[in-house]
């Protein structure tokens, strides 16, 4: 009598089963392969890597990205960037037949809530009292000095009209050409600075022993650190990430081999 039941349940459990596609829009670089760099975008795809989640990757340039989401019903947010990557498409379809149901997540943040929630192991520590001292610490310590020696030349790794895009909309915020804009912030003391917060955020991280924030214990606080030093490593020229190694010394290049070793930036291109 048991077996029968479980012979029927097995005939029933592939009609009542639901297959999930996950579909991540990122940011392409000039590079065949493109390669992942945005640190909005690293949020997001670093924690898809650490969960070990099947997805597959949509390259949107640019001057494309508001022509995609707008023709997939998304709203704009406003403002100077009103259309904004990454988005994530959760894609779950019945085995009975019916329409697939579409899901979009507009927020890396919200992206990583949802993963985690879905796909609870390995876990993330979602405190937010420990995120937001990290993102407190790096807009205090390292922001402007990032944003003068990365952001100024993420250009050069972009495709062309991605590159042009960034021309036409970026002095719209900086008040000024992006090359006076370096300049300025060079003037200011960017490389002091970022030299000065290398050195803190080594600090930040071994407070408690490294190779992350919380010591062994990975906090989505960890994945908004990777994001910012993924941008620099991949979108920013190769003396500013030289530098950035060499004053982070070992215990910055620990917490970037520590998600090596767990898979999180084996997969930056597909």
């Amino acid at each position: 009598m048991q077996s029968r039941i479980r012979q029927l349940q097995n005939q029933l459990k592939p009609d009542t089963m639901a297959t999930t596609q996950y579909t991540f829009f990122d940011i392409p670089t000039n590079t065949t392969p493109p390669r992942s760099w945005s640190p909005n975008v690293w949020n997001a795809r670093g924690v898809l890597n650490y969960k070990g989640v099947p997805y597959e990757t949509e390259w949107v340039e640019y001057p494309d990205i508001r022509v995609r989401l707008a023709e997939m019903g998304i709203a704009s947010k406003g403002g100077l960037m009103p259309y904004t990557l990454p988005m994530m498409r959760v894609t779950t379809t019945q085995n009975d037949g019916s329409e697939p149901q579409v899901k979009y997540l507009t927020d890396s943040a919200d992206i990583a809530k949802y993963l985690n929630d879905v796909h609870p192991t390995p876990p993330i520590d979602f405190d937010s009292v420990i995120t937001d001292e990290a993102v407190k610490f790096f807009n205090a310590n390292l922001m402007d000095s990032f944003v003068g020696l990365v952001l100024c030349d993420v250009d050069l790794v972009l495709p062309e009209r991605s590159a042009a895009y960034f021309h036409e909309t970026r002095p719209k915020w900086m008040k000024m050409p992006v090359k006076e804009f370096k300049q300025k912030k060079v003037n200011e003391g960017a490389w002091e600075k970022m030299e000065n917060g290398m050195r803190a955020l080594a600090e930040f991280l071994d407070r408690n022993g490294g190779p992350f924030v919380q010591g062994e214990k990975v906090s989505y606080a960890d994945f908004r650190l990777l994001g910012y030093l993924m941008w620099a490593r991949e979108a920013g020229p190769p003396d500013v990430w030289e530098k950035i190694e060499g004053w982070g010394g070992e215990v910055v290049k620990r917490f970037m081999r520590a998600f090596e070793d767990k898979g999180v930036l084996a997969r930056l291109t597909y």
